[in-house]
């Protein structure tokens, strides 16, 4: 089975919508020379212009609504016409081993476009009229039936002066009558190949839009912005100004389904180069403005001076009213990735006062390169003093930050870089690495920060413990050490164990923080030191310890600068699990009454497995009881949970889910051929140089059910991926099972097979039924459980290709095997072979100008050699395909490394070839 995403899915829907199929109403026939599926996928990218955001208030822009990626120019026009060799079908044959044979025997008019495609009880016949270039803009679909001729579809199209499409009616059958169904606009002086610009699908019984699609240029950012939506009950409507495009959003009114009306607008913003800088939304209820919001920012280029900006940020106020917010002086280079030695950059932030309409300075950051390569950041923050200060990081070449730098006078350095290594433990390890002033290694060290908040009133512990790099292991540090020595550093004292017994923490040359360790063989107790009333004053003392009997004391205050105690807390965790809490009493100046409780025991396997059992203190007697007991396993791709409760001193299983998610894999495979679509100078399945992708999509979720002491299957269902070599195979898994044996499981396994160009040789999907239920067994004269049912059903197709990797053949097979047979067997239930002829014929085709530079090429196959033909010779490209570059010439003549089938590219024309 295949699957695709939302996007592409909604790309095969608008390419189905702009077609009609031979044999149907609706014929599948892209525009001229537009690839559908690379013009949608092309323009779900932002335009490249858009990747400074101002700073604004964010209004989540309406769905269906984007910029588009930037465009193209136009290509030449087309004059004379040239009669050319073209292999066309001409028959399609299905014979069954029932005895039932169809066919459609095909015929062509000189251009090669379906002439009749006679299935011998009736045949539809194609009627066109041709303009410009030998285009047709006429095509009318009849059904003959002996006698009787119905007109099943219409298509119309207008061509400009150089015999391009510029829209598109299509008409069907509604009511004995024919209506419009859908109707599209291109236009080209943006894109050469041409750009759908408008597209709407109408209900053919009562004329209203389905589904609409709307784009226009927005000179700003060079691109398209686009407005889609897919509801009858709401329309959209595109509207484009020199700096800004704006869109309005109307709904019907119940129940007057005819009547939309107006119920929000939004505006974007932009500058003449392209950059966002705002937008506003207004809400509307009943046709009057119900809330507006927005901000725009203002842009002053080389102001105050050459090499600065000065943004200006407005905002709707509560009045609804465009007022000034703030104000950014900052250099050109400010927001540019931080790449060593890029340059040095400076901001200035102001607010604006409105009450005497003047800028007052908020915050202020230079940054610069130091000679050793890492930055000097300084930041004033003239309303929060204490994140003013000087800092340096390190940064990689791609502007990411390594980590925060400790400077020493003579040159050297050392980087200080943090990573989560166990998150189950909130274990956080931070790596010192020094740095001679060359930046040669000299010396690493390590800090592993023991942070668990669920022991931390019984861990006896300290938080940190300290370890050197020598000879290639990791050993405790008990020394005196120096993490830089500038204005900012750290200088810390540890003992045998590598753990702290003094810290200072400097910053812009004098110490602000301190913090002093006392161990003893009961626990430790750590005094905090900070700036506190303008100096270095004791803020925060804390303890843990433990007794003989298993007692853990867990005591913590706080202090002001005075040394006053401001606030404490007190903890008592005894070794039955009670635990009392003090609180600290203003009055008394000591600890309060305690609040007894129980704790909860929390613990990690060898296997990741964490436990929780939560517990409860009995009142009456004192004790903590289990209550109710988590399991929880987590990784990237797998999770689990389980309960418990405790029934008559056992654990009872109460609920329990997994879910399973598969590595991404992707497949990639040409889309399966269709030989009997539309065959005009618009469509031809080769066009499309890309492939479907095959890709993971839906998690396994397995429900569980307690039974007689262990966890059983209550259901499974999702998917599980996997690829082989050439093989995708995807099983879809649906069980599901009771407490009284009844158990169903379907799963439908899908395999598709490929060939070395990407083509579909071979699909099956298998589906296999069991059911087992409970049943009355008279030899017994009980229940028991039996299997009713065990069936399989397969369904695999074989494609066969020709040496030009046309489709030639298709098989379909069934088989159906019932396992409770007495003679299990493999019964082919039916087969259909279908046989697709071809036959090269001369066919008339429009050819672009030859004198013009932008002349489209084609592409000529002589055995291994490929050449240009209509063209001047240029530069080629010759690649496999899966994307391999394999020649290249500048004379648009080269020669394939072998036989196979390639992609050639030149003058932004691409085109597959055959070389036999």
């Amino acid at each position: 089975m295949k699957h695709i995403s939302p996007i592409l899915a909604s790309i095969a829907l608008l390419a189905s919508l702009g077609a009609v199929a031979q044999t149907s109403p609706r014929m599948p026939m892209p525009v001229p020379g537009i690839n559908v599926q690379q013009l949608y996928m092309a323009h779900q990218k932002k335009a490249n212009d858009m990747t400074k955001k101002s700073d604004r208030i964010y209004i989540p822009t309406t769905p269906g609504v984007r910029v588009m990626s930037q465009a193209e120019t136009a290509r030449a026009e087309a004059k004379t016409k040239e009669t050319v060799k073209k292999t066309l079908i001409t028959k399609m044959e299905m014979t069954s081993d029932n005895g039932r044979r169809e066919y459609c025997n095909v015929t062509y008019n000189e251009y090669g476009h379906f002439k009749t495609l006679d299935y011998g009880t009736y045949k539809m016949q194609y009627d066109y009229e041709y303009g410009y270039g030998n285009h047709w803009t006429k095509k009318t679909v009849t059904r003959v039936d002996g006698n009787y001729s119905t007109v099943e579809s219409k298509e119309e199209r207008t061509l400009d002066n150089q015999g391009r499409v510029i829209s598109i009616k299509r008409y069907e059958q509604a009511d004995e009558k024919m209506v419009l169904a859908s109707e599209e606009a291109y236009e080209y002086t943006h894109n050469a190949d041409g750009m759908l610009v408008k597209q709407m699908v109408y209900n053919i019984y009562d004329g209203s839009v389905n589904s609409g699609l709307i784009r226009q240029w927005f000179a700003p950012t060079k691109s398209y912005v686009e407005a889609e939506w897919h509801n009858y009950s709401e329309k959209l409507e595109l509207s484009i100004g020199a700096d800004y495009y704006e869109v309005k959003c109307y709904e019907v009114t119940y129940p007057d389904y005819d009547n939309y009306v107006l119920t929000r607008t939004e505006r974007h913003y932009y500058t003449a180069d392209g950059k966002e800088c705002g937008s506003e939304l207004t809400r509307y209820n009943n046709g009057k403005v119900e809330s507006k919001e927005g901000s725009k920012t203002e842009y002053q280029y080389n102001t105050p001076e050459k090499g600065y900006t000065t943004t200006i940020t407005n905002r709707i106020d509560e009045n609804g009213m465009w007022t000034k917010a703030k104000k950014t002086i900052a250099t050109d280079n400010y927001n540019d990735p931080l790449i060593p030695f890029s340059g040095s950059r400076s901001m200035k932030r102001y607010l604006y006062n409105s009450y005497d309409n003047s800028w007052a300075l908020k915050n202020s950051c230079t940054k610069e390169w130091t000679e050793q390569g890492y930055l000097k950041q300084v930041d004033v923050d003239i309303e929060y003093e204490y994140k003013t200060g000087t800092y340096y990081y390190m940064y990689d070449d791609k502007g990411e930050k390594i980590g925060y730098v400790y400077p020493f006078d003579n040159g050297s350095y050392v980087v200080e870089v943090g990573e989560n290594t166990d998150e189950s433990n909130d274990i956080y390890t931070y790596f010192y690495t020094f740095y001679d002033k060359k930046g040669n290694i000299t010396r690493q060290i390590k800090s592993v920060e023991k942070n668990n908040r669920k022991d931390k009133y019984t861990n006896t512990e300290p938080t940190y413990t300290f370890y050197e790099l020598k000879n290639g292991t990791w050993q405790k540090l008990s020394d005196k050490i120096s993490i830089g020595d500038g204005n900012n550093h750290i200088e810390a004292t540890l003992n045998e164990k590598g753990w702290l017994t003094e810290s200072r923490e400097y910053k812009d040359g004098k110490v602000y923080k301190r913090n002093l360790y006392e161990y003893t063989a009961s626990g430790y107790t750590e005094t905090s030191y900070c700036i506190l009333g303008g100096q270095l004053n004791k803020n925060s003392l804390t303890s843990v310890s433990k007794d003989a009997k298993g007692t853990y004391t867990y005591v913590h205050y706080t202090y002001d600068a005075m040394g006053n105690v401001t606030w404490a807390r007190k903890y008592v965790t005894y070794a039955n699990g009670i635990q009392d809490e003090y609180n600290w009493d203003d009055d008394r100046r000591d600890f309060g009454n305690a609040h007894t409780s129980a704790t909860d025991l929390v613990s990690t396997d060898d296997q990741g497995v964490t436990t929780t059992i939560q517990r409860v203190l009995d009142p009456n007697t004192n004790t903590v009881v289990e209550t109710e007991k988590y399991e929880e396993y987590n990784t990237y791709n797998r999770h689990w949970s389980a309960r418990y409760t405790k029934e008559d001193g056992k654990w009872v299983g109460t609920y329990k889910e997994e879910t399973i998610t598969s590595d991404y894999i992707s497949f990639k495979v040409n889309p399966l051929q269709d030989p009997l679509k539309a065959n005009d100078e618009y469509f031809s399945y080769t066009d499309d140089g890309d492939k479907d992708l095959l890709y993971t999509m839906v998690p396994l979720t397995i429900l569980y059910y307690w039974n007689n002491g262990e966890w059983k299957i209550k259901s499974k269902s999702g998917r599980e991926y996997l690829v082989d070599d050439n093989k995708y195979i995807e099983k879809e898994i649906d069980i599901r099972s009771k407490e009284n044996g009844y158990y169903s499981e379907r799963t439908i396994v899908s395999e598709t097979t490929r060939d070395a160009n990407y083509n579909i040789v071979e699909s099956n999907t298998t589906q296999t039924e069991i059911t087992k239920e409970p049943q009355y067994d008279e030899a017994t004269e009980s229940m028991v459980v039996k299997t009713s049912k065990h069936n399989v059903h397969e369904a695999p197709d074989y494609y066969t290709y020709d040496s030009e990797q046309r489709l030639t053949k298709k098989v379909s097979e069934n088989y159906d095997t019932d396992y409770l047979a007495k003679v299990p067997q493999r019964n082919l239930t039916g087969r259909e072979t279908t046989v697709y002829y071809y036959a090269e014929m001369d066919v008339v085709v429009g050819i672009d100008n030859v004198g013009t530079n932008n002349a489209r090429p084609m592409f000529a196959v002589s055995g291994r050699n490929i050449s240009l033909v209509n063209a001047a010779p240029t530069a080629m490209s010759l690649y496999t395909i899966d994307g391999q570059l394999v020649a290249t010439s500048t004379n648009g003549q080269l020669t394939a490394p072998a036989n196979g089938m390639y992609i050639v590219k030149s003058n932004g024309m691409k085109a597959k070839v055959v070389v036999k």
